[in-house]
């Protein structure tokens, strides 16, 4: 019986690995650049169409899924209609940079402009709109910094 279940989730496996290559061939495609043992989870939006907002992410990063990674924001133009753009409003453009060994939770929102520091931790459905020090621990909304991996590990900061 456990063969047989194996046999038959085999195309599955086969299936969502060619789906994860071409999602990450799609986004460096589209200028993103993301490093080595970094996992992606599923349905993680990462905001590639927006020039000349760039998504960076570093090596041995873990993005949990339902994560939005944006490199736009239309909020202070009033949406798609653009309602606010008489009063000065306009498109939010800006680099997401999330440095290495990074840990982003479930469901996070990172708005444009934002840099993620070294060994930090995004705690689920936060949203990340200042920039994160390394090795910081972070989670609400808006995220603020709850504590230091470096103190709870007993390590000294790099």
């Amino acid at each position: 019986m456990k063969y047989l279940i194996k046999i038959l989730f085999l195309p599955y496996k086969f299936y969502s690995q060619i789906k994860k290559k071409i999602l990450y061939n799609y986004y460096k495609m589209k200028g993103a650049k993301i490093g080595k043992n970094t996992y992606i989870g599923p349905n993680v939006y990462l905001d590639v169409n927006h020039k000349p907002g760039k998504i960076i992410i570093g090596s041995n990063c873990y993005i949990t899924r339902n994560s939005s990674l944006l490199a736009h924001s239309d909020a202070l133009m009033g949406g798609p209609q653009a309602v606010f753009k008489e009063f000065g409003g306009e498109r939010i453009i800006g680099d997401v940079i999330i440095k290495d060994n990074v840990f982003v939770g479930f469901h996070c929102v990172i708005l444009p402009g934002v840099t993620i520091g070294k060994d930090a931790i995004i705690g689920a459905m936060s949203l990340v709109n200042k920039d994160v020090p390394a090795g910081a621990i972070v989670g609400g909304v808006p995220a603020r910094i709850k504590g230091s991996i470096y103190s709870k590990l007993n390590i000294d900061k790099p």
